[in-house]
């Protein structure tokens, strides 16, 4: 039986925000892709996720993307235009790619290893980021836990850069992920969690590695898990991911009462607590 962090935990991180949300899991963990978990056999079975939760679905997804919620919620939010070293105000053809975001993550995470990934693929997905996009700006996106100085990433040694016209800009701040998404073309991610709340916010995701939302016909996969192979047939559009995800396989705790709650009980909160912090929407 395998208990791990919701993907809405709470407002800061550490032992001063518990979680509201948790996963348990008696078959394996979302982010293992060797075995099967409990979340995979949904998604790969005949159950129609949606059945009798579509509507929430809808607005659960709504309420995520309006208010930028994400797994922790206390980073402010961030603005692309007049950013030192974006595209803004440039003249584009219309469809092209302007700003990429690729995704770094702390190095020896288990959602790396046990998701087909390693440091290879980090500077495998930035070789193609950058090749795949050539009139584009590449953001990336450094974990928190890098930022603070405690963990290294796959990608600190990047830096700054401007190589063959093609501009790097590396963000070590904190930022509401959601609000980075927003202003992004296009995304690149091995297994992080960002890469599904990309989907989520409607942006084209290529995948490196093999995370539980890869492999279902949602993202540009960059490699197969030969376990789903059987499962291929089997597509799931973005609002079943976040239904089995986030309605099926998540349990939420009422902030208030202290009692087993909703996601809207959750969001309800994160909600209050980002506007308390910020005011209104942003950060």
């Amino acid at each position: 039986m395998a208990l791990e962090d919701g993907f809405l935990r709470s407002f800061g991180t550490g032992e001063n925000f518990p979680p509201l949300s948790m996963v348990v899991d008696g078959q394996g963990i979302y982010y293992d892709s060797t075995c099967a978990s409990a979340l995979e056999a949904l998604l790969a079975s005949d159950v129609d996720v949606l059945a009798g939760i579509a509507a929430d679905v809808v607005l659960a997804r709504a309420l995520v993307l309006a208010h930028r919620l994400s797994k922790y919620n206390h980073a402010a939010d961030w603005e692309l235009r007049g950013f030192l070293g974006s595209n803004s105000g440039m003249e584009v053809d219309v469809g092209v790619v302007r700003a990429v975001l690729v995704i770094d993550q702390t190095a020896g995470d288990m959602s790396v290893s046990l998701g087909g990934a390693s440091a290879d693929t980090f500077a495998a997905m930035l070789a193609a980021a950058r090749a795949e996009n050539p009139q584009a700006t590449i953001y990336v996106k450094t974990h928190p836990e890098v930022t603070a100085g405690r963990k290294g990433g796959y990608l600190t040694q990047v830096q700054d850069d401007v190589v063959d016209g093609q501009r790097t800009v590396v963000l070590r701040q904190g930022i509401n992920p959601l609000s980075l998404i927003e202003q992004m073309d296009r995304v690149y991610v091995v297994t992080s969690t960002m890469g599904f709340e990309a989907l989520l916010a409607g942006k084209p995701v290529s995948v490196f590695g093999m995370p539980w939302y890869a492999g279902w016909g949602a993202t540009d996969d960059r490699q197969t898990c030969p376990r789903r192979l059987p499962y291929a047939g089997r597509l799931r559009s973005v609002d079943e991911l976040f239904a089995a995800a986030y309605f099926h396989y998540t349990r939420y705790l009422n902030p208030v009462t202290h009692q087993r709650g909703t996601i809207f009980d959750v969001i309800d909160w994160l909600v209050m607590q980002r506007r308390a912090a910020f005011g209104g929407r942003s950060g």
